[in-house]
């Protein structure tokens, strides 16, 4: 699945005192199998942003193309949303229906993607986990909190039920787990959990709003390994933090963000590896990196490194044969 957006904006409160753009002319590339970071300073509209990738906002103005292949065929559903022979979802709202309340028209495409009945299916290819998700855990025990989504979308109980314990397993927890109550968990496995619940549904791109937000070091790491999982199991995964080391470690693409738009997009180390570029942008660069600026700056030739291991690694031969 992709998605792609085209001079996307949005406002807040639109035709309000309390008028707010928190985005402005957004474009952007998500393809299948891609593991994205988006970074920036608080307030830059990340969140925003990411919340459009299944519809959960609307633009203001722009385009959305949400691109997955199916046999089926569907007529052209109005002016705002129609369906193309392969499928493709084309949501565009560069015109706006003529009224004055902005919210009013807003309101007019929420109901038109439920009259497609489209907007549920996006929302199942497309899974958002929002910060701090564990807040979100509701059932008596854990196996039912992880069936909701997939009973939600139709899944008959009996395979929610082998999908609970799969995505359970899948993100550290065995199955003695099941029957056990969510809150009487650790943080870090309430945390878990929630995400278990977000994969049962079987998403094709899973979008993480800080999921690392408020963990020790131990689910830190507990939490970036699943996704690291994930990734190499093909699916699509976009990750919001403000922790860059994290983002060096795992993602392989970073988008940054400052005031609303879009100000670097491309490779992870690349992006992470201009130092100034990123101070200038009152960003704290990765401690590695900002390390391994010092050692170059003392005549070391560093190769292309994204973690302390292998950073170690490369000095310790270095050292072993009596230079640099």
């Amino acid at each position: 699945m992709q998605i792609k957006i085209t001079k996307l904006s949005h406002i807040y409160s639109r035709g309000t005192r309390m008028e707010f753009t928190a985005l402005r002319d957004i474009n952007f590339n998500l393809k299948q199998g891609e593991f994205v970071g988006v970074i920036g300073q608080t307030g830059c509209g990340k969140s925003t942003f990411v919340e459009h990738l299944n519809g959960l906002l609307l633009p203001s103005k722009g385009e959305i193309e949400w691109n997955f292949s199916n046999s089926k065929k569907d007529k052209k559903t109005g002016q705002i949303i129609h369906f193309q022979d392969d499928f493709k979802l084309r949501a565009s709202w560069i015109k706006l229906v003529n009224h004055k309340n902005g919210q009013k028209s807003i309101k007019l495409i929420l109901k038109n993607l439920r009259k497609v009945k489209r907007a549920k299916d996006i929302r199942r290819r497309v899974a958002i986990a929002f910060q701090f998700a564990e807040y979100q855990l509701f059932e008596e025990t854990i196996e039912k909190d992880i069936m909701f989504g997939p009973l939600s979308f139709g899944v008959d109980k009996e395979e929610a039920k082998m999908r609970a314990k799969k995505y359970l397993n899948l993100c550290g927890l065995d199955d003695s787990y099941l029957q056990k109550s969510p809150f009487g968990l650790s943080g870090g496995q309430k945390r878990r959990v929630a995400l278990a619940g977000i994969l049962a549904i079987e998403p094709d791109i899973i979008v993480a709003d800080e999921p690392t937000a408020g963990l020790d070091p131990v689910g830190v790491e507990e939490i970036l390994s699943i996704f690291t999982r994930l990734h190499k199991m093909g699916k699509t995964i976009v990750i919001v933090t403000h922790d860059l080391d994290n983002v060096l470690e795992v993602t392989e693409r970073v988008v940054m963000m400052r005031k609303g738009t879009i100000i670097k997009d491309g490779p992870t180390y690349d992006v992470l590896k201009d130092t100034q570029f990123l101070l200038k942008n009152n960003m704290q660069p990765p401690k590695l990196l900002a390390f391994i600026s010092k050692l170059e700056s003392l005549g070391w030739n560093i190769p292309k490194t994204k973690s302390i291991d292998e950073l170690a690694n490369f000095i310790g031969k270095q050292i072993n044969k009596g230079g640099q």
